[in-house]
């Protein structure tokens, strides 16, 4: 059986924690991502089953998923996503049936990418 070769090619995934910068009158002045890894990814169109992992009314455009190949050890509730310099939650991580790819449900966070 001939095996397919994805190349993901649509862009590059940055995954790491949040860290806030401030100014010397420790005013918020923006974030960085300290970066744990890196990852290409190919976008995926959210399916009507997906749906519902997003009905918590936030804006439906800010929505993404994406597919990549798979990482152990990546936590939603910690780490964040960057993507051409916005910022993304992890909603959801899914694994394929072979676990050697994984999709990412993102949601995009506004008040990291207000400053």
């Amino acid at each position: 059986m001939k095996r397919r070769l994805t190349n993901f090619t649509d862009g590059v995934l940055h995954y790491g924690t949040i860290k806030t910068k401030r100014n010397e009158l420790k005013e918020k002045i923006g974030f960085d991502l300290i970066e744990a890894g890196f990852l290409f990814f190919d976008y995926k169109q959210i399916r009507q089953e997906d749906e519902e992992l997003f009905d918590s009314g936030k804006d439906q455009t800010s929505n993404l998923k994406v597919e990549t190949f798979f990482v152990p050890g990546i936590d939603k509730n910690i780490q964040k996503v960057a993507i051409n310099d916005d910022y993304y939650e992890i909603e959801y991580i899914d694994l394929s049936t072979d676990r050697q790819k994984m999709f990412w449900y993102l949601t995009k966070e506004g008040n990291l990418n207000e400053i």
